[in-house]
């Protein structure tokens, strides 16, 4: 499904900030966008932050059934000479975000993810006739750092707005290693490895306005435009829309529920290097990408002093289509901690 003309014309039009946000192995992702109406971008304002995302790997679908592993385990396409099913996979982020403004309504922002990935999977052992449980060794190192700007483009009035609408574009920073190794000397899954190794252009926006002094809506767009790398693996580009609704509580306190939508193209491994043209390799076939996700987040944030701020968050999927078949996320859990000043 190629989206990206649609995608344009809306990030032209209207809507954005951008969470790092996938579903199955498109796990990527990463602006480090976001703005909140009192954000304002205020000449020589800073923002420090420090956000975690744990996202749980264990159910699997095709197109839009779910399968057992059990099901895999027999499935003739995976008993075969190098025939790999994964297990499990938990995928760690801890993204430091960084941002300034340098002149009013302007706001750079520079994030820079450590991602931890740990995977069991199953291998084929066609001697035996039998699967054989194995444990991937940890990564853990820096992921790929993003640099990206966000320009309000309207608010209705210059103090206390009611309705802001900002822009943005960013890029994605081949910082992150794409060609860590297994114990055997091969390249490991392309999307297990803690970067991507392209440069990707990005373009967002986002809308924010105040209902009414206890709800606040948001809206936001987010379009990355993936490129091959030197080893030639392109990760598809993803597309992510997400909506939310705050509701004061208390002075302090705001609950929060979002609703997200998750697209991704698929991937292609045109030299074969992450063993993407190998069908019995559930974990690595290129074939086996692209998605398209439907999600919703409830959460909560805490003011526990001026200027800072306290999220927390669950998402959860309530819609899968996968390209193929794919091991997706069951759920991921987010926080966060920002102070502006």
């Amino acid at each position: 499904m190629k989206i990206k003309s649609l995608v344009v014309a809306l990030v032209l039009l209207a809507a954005v900030p951008v969470t790092a946000f996938a579903g199955g192995f498109c796990c990527q992702l990463n602006t480090g966008i976001g703005e909140g109406l009192n954000g304002s971008a205020g000449a020589g304002k800073v923002q420090m932050g420090v956000n975690y995302s744990y996202s749980r790997m264990e159910g699997f679908y095709e197109g839009d059934s779910k399968l057992g592993l059990d099901e895999l385990l027999n499935d003739p396409r995976f008993r075969k000479m190098d025939g790999v099913v994964p297990e499990s996979m938990d995928m760690t982020r801890i993204t430091m975000t960084a941002s300034y403004a340098p002149v009013d309504k302007l706001r750079v922002i520079v994030s820079a993810p450590w991602v931890i990935n740990d995977m069991k999977m199953y291998m084929y052992m066609p001697m035996t006739g039998k699967w054989s449980l194995m444990k991937m060794h940890q990564v853990s190192e820096l992921g790929d750092v993003t640099v990206s700007g966000l320009y309000r483009v309207y608010q209705d009035r210059d103090i206390m707005p009611l309705t802001v609408v900002s822009a943005g574009v960013g890029l994605k920073l081949p910082t992150g290693s794409y060609t860590e190794k297994n114990s055997k000397g091969s390249l490991i899954h392309a999307h297990m490895q803690p970067g991507t190794g392209s440069w990707d252009p990005i373009l967002s926006a986002v809308l924010v306005k105040m209902i009414s002094p206890e709800f606040m809506a948001r809206a936001d767009v987010n379009y990355q435009f993936a490129t091959e790398n030197h080893n030639g693996y392109e990760f598809g580009d993803t597309f992510a829309l997400n909506g939310n609704l705050d509701y004061n509580l208390f002075e302090f306190m705001n609950l929060t529920l979002g609703a997200n939508y998750f697209h991704s193209e698929q991937a292609d491994d045109r030299e074969g290097k992450y063993n993407g043209n190998l069908p019995q390799r559930l974990t690595d076939y290129a074939g086996y990408t692209g998605e398209d996700s439907i999600w919703v987040s409830p959460g909560i944030q805490i003011i526990p002093f001026d200027g800072a701020r306290l999220d927390a968050s669950v998402q959860l999927p309530v819609y899968y289509y996968a390209g193929g078949v794919q091991q997706v996320t069951d759920y991921r859990v987010l926080a966060g901690f920002s102070y502006g000043f």
